[in-house]
């Protein structure tokens, strides 16, 4: 074989090109650090290669963080595609393996746990368009009901870590303890895996607790972990929701989160929180109207919709150009207190729904009232404040909103 060019699924590897080609020529240019993790891999086809030695091959010597190399493992990912995705193996803690083929055939034993956990995100990433038809199969009622079967008829956990209240840290600590003894006793127990990295995850959403990179690097091995010994939808859609909200930008991956939100709804299609993730994922992808029937369901199912149900449906009826619906969602946020809470920011979307819908002067007073209470003075403070748009087009548009409205740049 020659050396410079190494056959990796579809794909060859052109060390002289210094990139990916398909059978036709065509060349896939990767980043330089994922084309050079992915260069060792090749070299050592077949061997776990250990994270350090992959960043000190690829960064040569620099201090980086295990999400550097996380970013350009799901780069490589999505370039070989996902029939040979498999081909690149995560060995929990320690490293990953790019497997020949031969290999990767054993691995796709359907008694496999990891087998199930490749395949559930296969299936997942589907055509966008067809995700209108699957969620509208049930009635907002019917999806409700079936919640409740499923939630019934799962072994599922004795505990839920997003029905405790955020604010009570010692709970979570409690939690997190009563989980850590169970994974003692059963380290194979995906369920506590998976809640044990909500549990990570809520120290970092909630940062006056202090989370950081560590609570983030804790959450997504948990999560890892739990995927691959054969979770289920909670661990899918915490990933989607830490890779589509994690405050590191370098921990963001809309492509990603997009791929687990469908694997959430896939194993799980009547569960609400799938629904309102996989609906913020189409968002942040640039496919609000998709993501319209989406987050319809649980805010007709649920009697009292939390209020990131609402940010989110108001956020896609926005950008989608339905203005009027966005008005209504955010004027529930609003006149619970907008300015003086955790989503204070949402009177941002909400002058920018009144512009859009023709209410300038309803519009300029929110603003107003916004511009005495908040920092942000201007536009470019408002895009700021708001970084976690993934979406530029959703960010332009409540900019644009803000502007009819009086807002000075």
């Amino acid at each position: 074989m020659n050396a410079s060019r190494i056959s990796i699924g579809h794909l060859t590897l052109s060390q002289r090109l210094g990139c990916l080609e398909d059978r036709h020529g065509n060349m896939c240019h990767l980043r330089p650090k994922s084309y050079r993790v992915l260069e060792i891999l090749a070299e050592h086809r077949g061997a776990l290669v250990s994270k350090d030695d992959l960043i000190a091959g690829a960064w040569n010597g620099s201090v980086v963080t295990d999400e550097s190399l996380s970013q350009c493992i799901s780069d490589i990912r999505r370039a070989l595609g996902k029939d040979d995705a498999k081909l690149l193996r995560t060995v929990p803690r320690r490293g990953y393996v790019l497997e020949a083929e031969a290999e990767a055939e054993i691995l796709s034993n359907p008694a496999s746990p990891a087998w199930v956990v490749r395949a559930v995100v296969s299936v997942a990433i589907t055509a966008v368009l067809s995700i209108s038809l699957f969620v509208t199969t049930m009635s907002p009622k019917a999806t409700y009901m079936a919640t409740q079967e499923v939630a019934d008829s799962h072994d599922a956990p004795r505990v839920d870590p997003r029905g405790q209240d955020w604010r009570e840290r010692d709970a979570n600590d409690a939690l997190r303890a009563e989980l850590q003894d169970t994974l003692v006793s059963d380290p194979r127990n995906a369920d506590a895996w998976a809640q044990l990295g909500v549990t990570f995850w809520l120290e970092v959403k909630h940062s006056a607790w202090g989370g950081g990179r560590r609570e983030l690097a804790l959450s997504l091995s948990a999560l890892e972990r739990s995927l691959l010994l054969g979770g289920g939808a909670l661990a899918y859609r915490t990933l989607a929701e830490v890779r589509l909200d994690a405050p590191f930008r370098d921990a963001r991956s809309v492509v990603d989160a997009l791929a687990a939100a469908q694997a959430a709804i896939h194993l799980d299609p009547v569960d609400p929180n799938a629904q309102m993730i996989l609906a913020d994922a189409l968002l942040a992808n640039g496919h609000a109207e998709d993501a319209i029937p989406l987050i319809e369901q649980p805010l007709a199912a649920l009697a009292t919709p939390p209020d990131r149900y609402r940010e989110i449906a108001g956020l896609i009826y926005l950008v989608a150009g339905e203005s009027s619906k966005a008005v209504e969602e955010f004027g529930r946020l609003h006149g619970a207190g907008t300015f003086s809470g955790m989503r204070d920011y949402t009177g941002w979307f909400l002058a920018a729904s009144l512009a859009h819908a023709g209410r300038i002067d309803e519009a300029s007073t929110v603003v107003r009232q916004a511009r005495i209470s908040r920092p942000e003075r201007t536009l470019q403070g408002v895009a700021v404040s708001l970084n976690r748009l993934a979406d530029k087009g959703a960010l332009d548009t409540v900019l644009d909103g803000l502007r009819l409205a009086g807002m000075p740049g």
